[in-house]
């Protein structure tokens, strides 16, 4: 048996193990508790790959329930700020405190950006914990105090109508996503070329005072947040080849996040924008 069991490559692999190592009770325990669950102590994995399928599927639904555990107490955190930040002891003191106010709005959004663009480049802080959980912390608290503000414009009624929407329409795309055939994981380019037109449209909106191409503009940012759900989650999932590494749970599950974020944002301007007809 080799000193070192590679399984696969940087998307996943087994612990090595030293031969030289105490084969007490204690020690072996220790190594059989590492391995996937149907994986039984002893087992020769010398010649494993991550393709042997018993591994892979392992490996990758760790890895999916890790990260829609991560996302969870996200969403759980923002949308609870979200609406802590809608009762009326918050209002008043924003409404007197507005300076203190758009300073910390301010900081929160470049705080959202720096920290962010660290777990995108730079996979290596990405990996290690506790500095990405803490990145991550940051990251979410930011983002949950820019939603905030932009939720003080709508009433209680609609915010809350807002985040089951958000919550129905996310659940509706991940079940589809999961059990759907098409391969979406390669629409990259396409997406980009999407953003492109939107942003476009964004700049036409400035200069067009029109209801009617605002609300048009919220829902193409609506279907586009959509498609960027369903890319990244049949990249967590892996059924089509490409894929996140199971070691970037962290920067998946930020990824995961703003999506569902922004598709808070877009349905709450939705909302909104009924509600003023």
């Amino acid at each position: 048996m080799n000193d070192n069991i590679e399984v696969g490559n940087d998307k996943g692999y087994a612990p090595q193990i030293d031969e030289n190592q105490n084969n007490s009770p204690e020690n072996n325990n220790n190594v059989s508790q590492q391995y996937p669950v149907d994986i039984k102590q002893g087992d020769d994995l010398s010649n494993s790959t991550v393709e042997d399928p018993i591994i892979k599927a392992q490996l990758r639904n760790g890895f999916i329930r890790k990260v829609f555990g991560i996302v969870t107490f996200q969403l759980i955190f923002s949308f609870l700020f979200i609406l802590f930040c809608q009762t009326k002891i918050i209002k008043q003191f924003i409404s007197k405190h507005q300076t203190l106010c758009t300073l910390l709005l301010t900081t929160s959004i470049i705080c959202f950006i720096v920290f962010t663009c660290i777990l995108a480049c730079n996979r290596r802080i990405a990996r290690k914990v506790p500095h990405n959980y803490i990145l991550l912390f940051f990251i979410t608290l930011s983002e949950s105090i820019t939603c905030s503000s932009v939720a003080l414009q709508y009433s209680f009624e609609i915010v809350v109508s807002s985040i089951v929407l958000t919550i129905a329409a996310a659940l509706g795309i991940i079940i589809y996503t999961l059990r759907t055939k098409s391969d979406l994981s390669g629409c990259k380019m396409g997406l980009m070329a999407f953003i492109s037109q939107l942003f476009f449209f964004g700049f036409l909106n400035l200069f067009i005072r029109s209801s009617f191409f605002n609300l048009l503009y919220s829902f193409a940012g609506t279907a586009l947040v959509g498609f960027y759900l369903v890319y990244d989650v049949q990249l967590i999932s892996g059924k089509f080849g490409n894929e996140y590494s199971i070691d970037d749970f962290v920067f998946a599950a930020m990824e995961l996040y703003i999506d569902i974020i922004r598709l808070f944002i877009e349905i709450l301007r939705i909302i909104g924008r009924f509600q003023k007809k």
